[in-house]
C-alpha cells in the first residue's frame, strides 16, 4: 500500500468548497483527492479540485458511466487531464440497475459487457483526439466522428481509467481493460482475497496483462452507529454476495428482510453488531489500526466520510477531522 492515503471529498460539497477542501487535503499530505457521484456533477467538482491544487492526483471514485455517453465522458476527462497537467484519473462505475433508473431515468442491459465496451470507446475517443481523426465501432457503442472540430491534441497527458465493481463478472472486466480497480467500501478482506483478486487475475489473463492495483475506500465516521447506517444503503440484493462469501449469510437475510420492511434502524443494528468490523469502515479514533488492517489487502486507500445520515455541515467538519488525522501520519 502507498504510504499516505488519499481522501474523498464529501458528497455534498459545492465547487467552491471543493476548491477549499482539496487545497487543505494537499497541505495535509494526502496523496490524492477523490470525487464521488452522489449529489454534485463529478467532472465539474474535479475541475474545482484541480484548480486549487498543484501536486495531488484528482480523480472520480467513481463517476456513473451510463448516465453519460462515452464520448461525453471522454471529452470531460480529456480536458481535465490537460487542465491538471496529467493529474486526473477517470474512475467509472455502472451503478446498480434500479438506482441508475431512479436517479437518471436510464436502463442499461448487460452492464459488465457494456462497461467494457464503454471503456474501449472512451479510449478510442482519446486516441482520435490525439491524432486528429478516428472512430469506434463496438458491441454497444458506435462513435463515428469523435473529432468534430478538426485538429490534433498532441502532446497531451495520458489518463488512467479505474473501473469499479463488486461482483466477479464486472471485476473481471476491470482486470481486462482498466488501469486500476476501484473497490467498494461494502467489501471485506475475505471477499477481496477470495473473489476480487481472482476475478481481476482472470480478466487480466484474458488481455495477457498484469492485474491492476486495487483502490480501497474506507468510510470514516465518529461512531459505529453512523457507519452502520451508511452501510445499510449498500446492503442490496446485488451486493449480498459480499456478506455470503464472508460467513455472514444469515446476517444478510436478516438485514435485507428488515430493509424490505422499512425497518432500517433494525438493519443498521444488525450491521453494527455483527458485520461492521469486516467492512470498509473506520471509526475516526481507530483509523491507524484500520489502515494497518486494510493496508495488507489493498494497494491504495482512500478515506471518505458518510454521505447518508449526516447533514452537509457535519460531513465537512468530519472531513476536516480526517485531514487532521492524515496530517499526523
Amino acid at each position: 500500500m502507498s504510504a499516505t492515503p488519499g481522501v474523498g471529498l464529501p458528497g455534498t460539497v459545492t465547487m467552491r468548497e471543493a476548491e477549499e477542501l482539496a487545497a487543505e487535503a494537499e497541505r495535509a499530505g494526502a496523496s490524492s483527492v477523490w470525487v464521488t457521484d452522489v449529489r454534485r456533477e463529478p467532472y465539474l467538482t474535479s475541475a474545482a479540485a484541480l484548480r486549487a491544487t498543484t501536486r495531488v492526483t484528482v480523480g472520480t471514485d467513481v463517476a456513473v458511466a451510463f448516465s453519460r455517453s462515452p464520448a461525453a465522458t471522454a471529452q470531460a476527462a480529456w480536458d481535465l487531464a490537460g487542465y491538471g497537467n496529467g493529474r486526473f484519473v477517470l474512475g467509472l462505475g455502472s451503478q446498480v440497475g434500479p438506482t441508475l433508473l431512479s436517479r437518471f431515468g436510464i436502463e442499461a442491459d448487460h452492464p459488465a459487457a457494456r462497461l467494457r465496451d464503454y471503456v474501449l470507446a472512451v479510449r478510442a475517443c482519446w486516441d482520435a483526439y490525439r491524432k486528429g481523426h478516428g472512430r469506434y465501432e463496438g458491441e454497444f457503442y458506435a462513435i463515428r466522428q469523435p473529432v468534430f472540430s478538426p485538429g490534433a491534441d498532441d502532446p497531451w497527458p495520458s489518463i488512467p481509467i479505474y473501473v469499479a465493481g463488486v461482483n466477479p463478472v464486472m471485476t473481471a472486466v476491470a482486470g481486462e481493460v482498466a488501469d486500476g480497480f476501484a473497490a467498494h467500501t461494502f467489501c471485506t478482506p475475505t471477499y477481496l482475497e477470495r473473489i476480487i483478486r481472482p476475478a481481476l487475475a482472470r480478466g487480466a489473463a484474458r488481455a495477457k496483462r498484469d492485474a491492476p492495483p486495487v483502490l480501497m475506500p474506507l468510510v470514516v465516521g465518529r461512531d459505529r452507529a453512523s457507519l452502520a447506517l451508511q452501510m445499510t444503503t449498500y446492503t442490496v440484493p446485488a451486493y449480498r454476495r459480499v456478506l455470503d462469501e464472508s460467513g455472514l449469510r444469515e446476517e444478510a437475510d436478516a438485514i435485507l428482510a428488515a430493509i424490505a420492511d422499512r425497518r432500517r434502524t433494525e438493519a443498521a443494528r444488525i450491521i453494527e453488531e455483527r458485520c461492521l468490523d469486516q467492512l470498509g469502515v473506520s471509526v475516526l479514533d481507530d483509523l491507524a489500526e484500520r489502515l494497518r488492517l486494510w493496508g495488507a489487502y489493498a494497494d491504495v486507500i482512500g478515506l471518505t466520510v458518510p454521505w447518508y445520515g449526516l447533514d452537509h455541515a457535519a460531513q465537512v467538519a468530519l472531513f476536516r477531522d480526517v485531514l487532521r488525522a492524515v496530517e499526523r501520519m
